[in-house]
Order: structure tokens, then C-alpha cells, then sequence
């Protein structure tokens, strides 16, 4: 019988997926010892991101059928929610939301996701949602799984491992396979195509976090 074909991607990409959850950031997190300009990158850049991300859940759901729009429309809903809380912990932690700029991975990402929802079809950029969203329950629930003591950063810890987010990527999962289900081998192909790209940018969101990078002058 023949695996889901939301197991045949994370086999695909398993190997990566485990350097993700292994990632030294998510493991400074999880002990409260990541560096404060550190986290204030990742959170700089994540807002950033996740503000993009609101236009790519739009191309999509122009494209998706009826039956899926109520869950991407609340899903944009949540976005904004989402930049809410980022905006309340940097009030918080006094992290600077002004003038900041794309890293050169925040970037590739951004306009590698939007690119997706604007010329290939609802398929496909479902694959890139359901592997960013993937990418973020299983990270943040790793870091809940070994949080020591009290942390800094609990409220996002929280948010991406929550029930919640949980239910909702278990629909994002169970839609992916309805998709594939439908979907011609080339289109399959290329969903699983997006997904690895989606998992390898993912993995450079947590290097750029801890490395840091800069536009060439």
C-alpha cells in the first residue's frame, strides 16, 4: 500500500529535517541561553517574514477551491494575530521593529514563497504552506519537549506547539494528501520539488538566526 504522500515528502527530506530540529538555536532556546541579539534577529526577521506571508495566503486562496477557502481565510486572520504577538514581545524585550531589512535568506524565502502562489498552481503552493507550517509545529514543539526552567521566549514556544496549531496542521496535512490524491504524477512531482525547497529554507531561516548575515556594501 502506498505510503500518504505527506510521508513520502518527509522521507524525502529526512535527513535535512532532523539537522533542523538539531539545530543549535532551537537547542539555546530551549535552554534559555540563546543570546539576546540572537532571538532578536530571528524575531526581527520572522515578523518580516510572516508579513509577507499574508499576501502568499491571499494568491492562494483566490486560487482554492470553495470547499478550503473558510481555513485559508482564517489563516490569514491568524497571521495577523500572529504579528500581534511579535509586536507585544519586542515591546516587551525592547527588540526594535523600525527600519529593519530583509536578511538575504529572509529574502530568497520570501519572494521564493510568493513567486510559488503567483505562478504555479494551488497544489503546489499548498505544498510550500503545509512545509513551512510543518516546519514550525514540529521545531516549536521540540523546544517545548526541552525547555529547561523558566524561558524568555515562552509565549512563542507556546504559540507553535499549542493544540491549535497542532489541529491545524493536521488539516494542512490531511488537505495535502487530498491534493496529491487528485494531482497528475508531474504535478506531484513538482509539489515535492517545492516542499524540499521549502524544508532547506526553513533550515537557512535558523542559520541566518544564529549567524547572522548582511547585504554586500
Amino acid at each position: 500500500m502506498e505510503k500518504p504522500f505527506h510521508v513520502q515528502l518527509w522521507t524525502q527530506v529526512e535527513a535535512l529535517w532532523q539537522e533542523m530540529l538539531a539545530h543549535p538555536f532551537l537547542a539555546e532556546t530551549a535552554k534559555g541561553t540563546v543570546p539576546r541579539e540572537t532571538f532578536a534577529r530571528w524575531m526581527q526577521q520572522d515578523f518580516l517574514y510572516a508579513r509577507e506571508a499574508i499576501p502568499f495566503l491571499a494568491v492562494l486562496l483566490s486560487k482554492a477551491p470553495i470547499s478550503y477557502r473558510k481555513n485559508l481565510s482564517e489563516s490569514i486572520a491568524a497571521l495577523h494575530q500572529e504579528l500581534e504577538l511579535f509586536e507585544r514581545m519586542a515591546s516587551h524585550h525592547k527588540v526594535s521593529f523600525q527600519d529593519i531589512r530583509m536578511s538575504t535568506t529572509c529574502h530568497a524565502y520570501s519572494q521564493f514563497m510568493l513567486a510559488t502562489a503567483h505562478s504555479r498552481s494551488f497544489e503546489e503552493g499548498f505544498a510550500v504552506l503545509y512545509g513551512a507550517e510543518k516546519a514550525y509545529l514540529d521545531s516549536w514543539t521540540w523546544v517545548k519537549t526541552h525547555v529547561q526552567g523558566r524561558n524568555p521566549w515562552q509565549e512563542f514556544i507556546d504559540h507553535w506547539s499549542s493544540g491549535s496549531f497542532r489541529s491545524y496542521v493536521g488539516w494542512l496535512e490531511g488537505t495535502l494528501d487530498e491534493l496529491a490524491g487528485k494531482a497528475s504524477t508531474p504535478k506531484r512531482d513538482a509539489m515535492a520539488e517545492l516542499f524540499q525547497w521549502t524544508a532547506h529554507y526553513e533550515y537557512l531561516f535558523w542559520e541566518m538566526a544564529a549567524k547572522g548575515e548582511a547585504w554586500p556594501k
